[in-house]
């Protein structure tokens, strides 16, 4: 589904939007349990299945109200930067804020808007796989605006402690299997999970296919047990060929129906 006009105005004036409830309550069940599992008692999934997106989260890399967001704030041609999973039980703490300002200024992580079409750089969406109540802690926080801040952000709104917490700061609310994306130009922190019921997420980092910020630690074995059509989004970061006649593009198409090797992510090489 794409961006309505009042999601499109929400992420470029925020650096962040919900989607609630794009997962079915099954497949939240399915990928909770995975995740659990991932994190207590890996051996009880097969080796392919033990990260993700894998297995029953592997729904989660091309969800297609994910992906029709995607291609209108990156571009049509997009990939994962990286994935990964998180079973946070009370007292846990992700982050501190970080990120916004001036000082985000890698071409990556960029954001601007043209001609009515939003360019983000590399936008992360969060899948939350626990109800988030934003009077109850919320989930992730942001300083709404700060992907555009032209100053630095003061040390006053940069406190994740609760009588010290920013104005600016906000959270969200969000039933179980839900969607956030946000631009990583957006200053944002995990504070301390505070409920006695654990925090599980599925978060994954899309960018540009000419871009590449991480070095991707997901196993081999992980992406080679996926369908062609999702590894296709592990491909290799680039965009054009010169070296042949007619040109190559590193196209989903041209990689779904080859057997070139996705993205090598063996950390021995």
């Amino acid at each position: 589904m794409a961006l309505t006009d009042e999601e499109r105005f929400r992420f470029d004036l925020n650096g962040y939007l919900v989607r609630p409830a794009i997962l079915t309550a099954e497949e939240t069940a399915e990928i909770r349990d995975q995740i659990y599992r991932i994190r207590y008692d890996n051996t009880s999934l097969p080796p392919a299945h033990r990260q993700v997106p894998s297995g029953p989260s592997s729904l989660l890399i091309d969800h297609p109200k994910v992906i029709d967001v995607l291609h209108e704030i990156i571009a049509e041609d997009i990939r994962i930067e990286n994935s990964y999973c998180a079973w946070r039980e009370k007292g846990e703490q992700h982050g501190e804020f970080h990120g916004g300002g001036p000082r985000q200024n890698d071409p990556i992580f960029g954001y601007r808007c043209h001609d009515g079409r939003i360019f983000a750089g590399m936008v992360r969406v969060i899948f939350e796989l626990t109800e988030i109540d934003e009077a109850r802690g919320g989930g992730t926080w942001f300083i709404p605006g700060s992907h555009k801040a032209n100053f630095p952000m003061h040390p006053d709104h940069l406190s994740l402690e609760p009588d010290k917490r920013s104005g600016f700061a906000r959270s969200y609310s969000c039933p179980a299997g839900s969607a956030v994306f946000f631009t990583e130009n957006s200053c944002h922190a995990g504070p301390i999970w505070e409920r006695d019921d654990p925090r599980v997420i599925v978060l994954n980092a899309y960018s540009h296919i000419a871009t590449h910020w991480h070095r991707l630690t997901i196993a081999p074995e992980v992406i080679a047990g996926l369908p062609r059509e999702k590894q296709a989004y592990f491909r290799e970061p680039w965009v054009a060929d010169f070296s042949v006649e007619p040109t190559r593009k590193n196209t989903p198409g041209r990689y779904i129906n080859s057997d070139i090797p996705p993205i090598d992510t063996d950390l021995k090489n």
